[in-house]
């Protein structure tokens, strides 16, 4: 009667961790993601601090005019893209899209770059499932091989 107990700490432990790692991971998720501002053409953004990231939903062009330096247009390659774009300038600048657009700057947009890559989803992924495999490979010793 004891062998259960022995696992019944470690086991719900594991689990515990997993959820841990699962809600910690959509928590960085949200903050990434409700962050952005709308931008179109009736509302154009004002871009002041590190770089940007535009997510269009579909094809559209945007144009980044600064009030130090040329202007720049950014047009993605694909229907739905996520597009970093780095300051060349200094100083403020406007985007306007003819399409709406989606729009994180200075460590908000960082933190989309983050949440976006296959490195962060891989990653939670693994720290969700591994203490899962453990507590598997737990249940398994414990109960010890077949004869």
């Amino acid at each position: 009667m004891t062998k259960p107990r022995r696992l019944l700490l470690p086991g719900c432990l594991l689990v515990v961790l997993s959820a841990l790692f699962g809600i910690a991971g959509i928590g960085v998720i949200v903050a990434g993601s409700v962050s952005g501002i709308a931008v179109d053409r009736a509302e154009p953004h004002r871009w002041t601090t590190g770089d940007v990231v535009l997510q269009f939903n579909r094809f559209g062009t945007c144009e980044v005019v600064p009030e130090a330096g040329p202007a720049r247009k950014v047009e993605p390659q694909r229907q739905v893209e996520e597009i970093e774009v780095p300051r060349w300038f200094s100083g403020p600048a406007s985007i306007t899209c003819d399409q709406p657009v989606t729009a994180w700057q200075g460590t908000a947009a960082g933190l989309r770059s983050f949440v976006s890559s296959a490195a962060f989803e891989y990653g939670l992924a693994t720290a969700v499932v591994l203490p899962l495999l453990g507590l598997v490979v737990l249940l398994v010793r414990r109960r010890g091989a077949p004869r």
